[in-house]
């Protein structure tokens, strides 16, 4: 799975990476080396402007942890943070979603743990690794929208925007630390990938890709990561100790 992950990438950053995006000056995001379900975090989705009738590019906000359009609450968020690429065309919670709601969640790498057995003197733990590419990963998601039936519509909590990674089987490095890993979406594959008017099953499992294997890295970094309360910055990524000797 894809359970914490980086995200310092500006929208500055996203532009020179993308092209034109759009987006709301308004909807704020700050970097943070440790997100966790339920925050908020940037994504990139084509919608169409009710205006001009145009496809445009927008840059957005979202909440982590996909709240199907047919919950009765909110409660269940934090529990779909991802879904498994395999069966994501089939599963109520994600099928419409993939057929015509589509994003990218940029993020620089993402965490997973091994646990660590107790030995002479030191408690058993969980040694967090931080895996990454070195480059602004686009990792696969899915957006939802989720309407608030306690509130007016135009109540300013009336709609809620959600959004999940897709997962897969992880390749020989990452598999190492863990058994999944987040698909990614390259530049070339955006505009098929974003479009709502792509929804063949077959057309988009194309576009999806583990992370480039030859530029994977690993390392263990401090476990100071485990705690969401952890002050949030780039200590975060510190090089670690390694005592499962999984690191490159």
């Amino acid at each position: 799975m894809c359970g914490r992950f980086v995200s310092t990438t500006t929208p500055t950053d996203l532009v020179d990476l993308l092209g034109e995006l759009s987006w709301d000056p308004a909807e704020t995001f700050a970097p943070s080396w440790n997100v966790a379900p339920t925050d908020p975090v940037p994504a990139v989705l084509e919608r169409l402007d009710r205006e001009s009738g145009e496809l445009v590019r927008r840059l957005r906000v979202l909440r982590w942890g996909l709240v199907p359009s047919w919950s009765k609450d909110t409660f269940g968020a934090a529990r779909l943070i991802n879904a498994r690429a395999e069966t994501v065309d089939q599963k109520p919670a994600f099928r419409k979603a993939f057929a015509a709601r589509r994003c990218v969640i940029p993020a620089d790498g993402y965490f997973e743990w091994q646990p660590v057995p107790a030995a002479a003197g030191r408690k058993a733990f969980k040694q967090p690794y931080y895996l990454s590419t070195g480059t602004t990963m686009l990792m696969a998601g899915l957006y939802e929208f989720w309407r608030n039936h306690a509130v007016p519509e135009d109540d300013p909590t009336a709609w809620l925007t959600t959004a999940c990674v897709l997962t897969t089987d992880a390749t020989d490095r990452a598999g190492r630390v863990h058994d999944r890993m987040p698909l990614t979406i390259a530049p070339a594959d955006l505009d098929a990938w974003l479009a709502p008017g792509t929804s063949a099953a077959a057309e988009l499992r194309h576009l999806l890709h583990p992370p480039t294997e030859d530029r994977l890295t690993v390392r263990a970094v401090p476990t100071t990561v485990n705690s969401v309360r952890a002050p949030n910055g780039p200590d975060l990524l510190a090089p670690a100790p390694d005592p499962l000797g999984l690191a490159d």
